[in-house]
């Protein structure tokens, strides 16, 4: 109810509650304590759970062999020059190796393991059975063994029929095979054996290996067996590793021999081939007559640029000589010195003698004839003759010198016809270095690859001569001394564990969903107000609230009373003594001591001040406000003083019957239909002292209207004259408004909460109605706390134990 503003007035601000505080080590300790018994059964359930299990479950042998994995394969695969496997990917090989279903089928067999004890369950099949030997074909079956008179048993099949009797150690027929049994099988009145399917026994034994690798980086191989017989336990691993080993010896060999045979067939494949390069090659260097073709090609390029040189000195000097021939026929004539005599320039010429002697005879015939024409003319038949021995000569040197030439140019032909077989010959180097290589090279790699494999051949016929199993059993399996699943406290304690977790998860799943306040602090964060007091619950005879009040009133009597309450009859004090606090021959409580606490802190928190009237409301029905309020008044009532209690809930009260009845209170008066002494009563609290109480009498149609009348100032302002205190009581202020209404009549208010049923919310929109509607509110009541159980919640709750203690030395 929002109430009305005066000009110039301003509404209160909304109360926001502190942000709750990060929780505390303490706080989840108490909260383990709250839910201790919660937890408790959680644990007990586990570990009954835990124990039920290990009674029930079977023991179980584990035993393991260790297996050292040498991998020839890696060797074979160097000498085939490929790649070798990582070992991470190997190992993995190998172990899947051993899941094979071929090497469990092989164990199944040999040990014949579609032998099974079926009962009594657990019983090792060595107990009862020292030799089995089956057929491959034989069917499955079920034999039952009963005990006979003189240790001998009788055989029985399925269907209940003898086929045999038999004693231990002495062999036995059965369908499909042999059975021998044991000396220990006469500590069993009767067991029976099933035989199953090889291929039922080979998918047991997968199912119950344990193939592990210990190390990435170890080439080696735990294998392990579960059963509940242990010398099964240890003979299986036994049996696969020792079959493993066989097939890894015969995948070996295997190997080595196809390996063997593929490097024959390569060394003799490459043997052919290499013989036909070599010959290739041998014919191309006869058919071209190749040495050497490097030193071939340099020397005829040497030869090549000599005979150049020198056909270009050749032509040089033919060309010089034509000239000089020409020159010479060209000027000749009588008188002049011969042009032949320019011939000796060339040293070819001089260095031959007919050439030098005719030079030299002409050169004395021309100084004989100069001499001669110094005197003489050319006319001279001297002279003439002279001069025609000359001409002679010079036509015998021409002919020499021509016939030189002709040496010389004949010389140049023939070097140019050689350089020119140089030329065709320095064409065909190059195709021919070229094939040489091709042919050299092809013989050079089938001879590597040749010898290559003659090594890697015989690598192989050494690995093939040596028999290597390629796997080594380093520990074999051994009888497991007790069963691997023997750690009862441990699976209890795992158990218990699970259950104290999960009491401790179902305790903060409550703890969560729980929105109720039940400390003095939740209360003071709801509302902000303090909180004045704290009121134990009364008793399993007491309950709060309506309940409560309906008691009350049926105790209560109406009649008449005056200021001096003369001829009025008094309640017994059996009455009040069910509703309120009050201990036989007026002996102090814990409760009444709360309830005085209340009343002492409402004082001091309002100190000069007289609080002659309070207001007792609460957020929701069944808080405990009229619980409180009817303490309150009687714990003052027991001290002598004057009070009054008023039931102000106009609304829960039984309706009279039609044409009258029913007991007048506070709405009639209100209504101006009885006098006030018609209402008030009067209630014994014991050693002669009375509480004033005025029942809420007959529903009105409209409470708020009612209790908001100007009557009702007039008479709080006449009752605060008359009472010491006057304690009202009203509906709840969350459903109501009739407790806003009533404020403006009290000098304080009080909220109540009953711990740990007011929801926290309740509380905080309560506490806001307060100061909306500017109640007087004065702090809160935390109302039915049970100190043991609420201890967990406050601390402060175990003082009301020692109390109780204080009070029961005193006694």
């Amino acid at each position: 109810m929002e109430p009305l503003m005066l000009p110039g007035q301003v509404a209160p601000p909304p109360y926001v509650p502190p942000a709750p505080e990060p929780v505390k080590v303490r706080e989840l300790w108490r909260m383990m304590k709250r839910h201790r018994l919660l937890i408790g059964a959680c644990t007990a359930v586990g570990l009954a759970l835990g124990l039920l299990l290990v009674s029930r479950s079977r023991p179980e042998y584990v035993a393991a062999a260790t297996i050292v994995v040498d991998d020839n394969r890696e060797r074979v695969a160097r000498v085939l020059g490929n790649e070798v496997t990582d070992q991470k990917g190997r190992m993995a090989t190998e172990m899947e190796l051993l899941r094979s279903r071929l090497l469990a089928r092989a164990v199944a067999d040999s040990l014949e393991l579609r032998v099974s004890v079926v009962k009594p369950e657990g019983v090792p099949r060595s107990q009862v059975l020292s030799g089995i030997r089956l057929n491959p074909e034989a069917d499955t079956a079920t034999i039952t063994f009963v005990k006979q008179a003189y240790g001998e048993f009788e055989a029985r099949d399925a269907d209940g029929r003898v086929i045999g009797r038999t004693s231990a150690g002495t062999p036995m027929q059965v369908p499909g095979g042999q059975l021998v049994l044991a000396p220990e099988a006469v500590d069993h009145p009767e067991f029976t054996i099933a035989i199953g399917t090889p291929e039922g026994a080979a998918e047991a034994v997968a199912n119950r290996l344990d193939i592990s690798q210990p190390a990435e980086d170890a080439d080696v191989v735990h294998v392990a067996y579960r059963s509940s017989d242990p010398a099964l336990a240890r003979d299986v691993p036994n049996a696969l590793a020792a079959r493993y080993t066989q097939m890894r010896r015969d995948m070996h060999g295997t190997e080595a021999r196809s390996t063997v045979q593929f490097l024959r067939g390569q060394v003799d494949t490459l043997r052919g081939q290499l013989t036909a390069a070599e010959q290739r090659l041998q014919a191309f260097r006869e058919r071209e007559g190749v040495v050497a073709l490097p030193v071939e090609a340099s020397t005829q390029v040497t030869q090549q640029a000599q005979l150049q040189a020198q056909r270009n000195a050749l032509e040089a000097e033919r060309s010089a000589l034509a000239r000089s021939i020409a020159q010479a026929r060209s000027s000749t004539g009588p008188g002049a010195s011969s042009p032949y005599r320019n011939l000796t320039a060339f040293p070819t010429l001089l260095r031959n003698e007919t050439a030098t002697q005719l030079i030299t005879q002409i050169a004395q015939l021309e100084n004989e004839r100069s001499n001669l024409m110094r005197t003489r003319t050319a006319a001279d038949p001297d002279v003439q003759l002279l001069t025609q021995r000359i001409e002679q000569m010079e036509g015998q040197l021409g002919g020499i010198v021509n016939t030189y030439v002709q040496g010389l140019g004949n010389q140049v032909a023939a070097i140019d016809a050689s350089l020119g077989s140089f030329g065709a010959r320095m064409d065909r180097i190059p195709a021919q270095e070229v094939e040489l290589a091709r042919l050299s090279r092809q013989t050079d790699v089938l001879g590597g690859l040749y010898g290559q494999l003659q090594a890697r051949l015989k690598e192989a016929e050494v690995a093939e001569a040596v028999d290597e199993p390629g796997a080594v059993v380093v520990d074999p399996a051994t009888l497991p001394s007790r069963p691997s699943n023997a750690s009862t406290p441990l699976i209890a304690g795992v158990l218990a564990m699970v259950g104290l977790l999960l009491g401790v998860g179902i305790a903060f799943a409550r703890e969560y969903a729980d929105v109720s306040v039940h400390t003095r602090d939740d209360l003071q964060a709801a509302t902000g107000f303090p909180v004045l007091g704290w009121v134990p619950r009364m008793g399993a005879t007491l309950s709060p609230g309506k309940k409560a009040l309906r008691g009350m009133r049926r105790m209560l009597r109406p009649g008449r009373a005056s200021d001096s309450h003369a001829g009025r009859a008094l309640v017994p004090t059996a009455g009040i003594a069910s509703l309120m606090p009050a201990l036989p021959a007026g002996a102090p409580t814990a409760t009444a001591d709360s309830y005085e606490w209340l009343y002492r802190n409402l004082l001091f928190l309002k100190p000069g001040e007289d609080v002659r009237a309070v207001l007792v409301t609460s957020p929701l029905p069944g808080d405990g406000k009229t619980t409180t309020a009817a303490g309150l008044a009687s714990t003052l009532a027991q001290r002598g003083l004057r009070v009054l209690l008023i039931d102000a809930d106009l609304r829960r009260g039984a309706p009279a019957p039609q044409g009258g009845g029913g007991t007048p209170g506070l709405s009639d008066l209100l209504a101006g239909t009885v006098a006030l002494a018609d209402v008030v009563q009067l209630v014994n609290v014991g050693e002669g002292r009375q509480l004033h109480y005025i029942p809420a009498g007959h529903l009105p149609p409209d409470p708020v209207q009612l209790l908001g009348s100007p009557r009702i100032q007039v008479l709080m302002e006449w009752l605060r004259e008359k009472y010491f205190i006057v304690v009202l009581d009203s509906p709840p202020l969350n459903l109501f408004a009739d407790a806003a209404v009533l404020g403006a009549c009290a000098d304080a208010t009080l909220l109540v909460s009953r711990a740990g049923v007011t929801p926290f919310e309740a509380v905080v929109h309560a506490a806001e109605q307060c100061r909306r509607a500017r109640m007087p509110t004065v702090g809160t009541v935390l109302n039915d706390i049970v100190p043991d159980r609420d201890r967990d919640y406050d601390p402060a709750y175990q003082w009301y134990e020692e109390g109780r203690a204080y009070y029961a030395q005193a006694g």
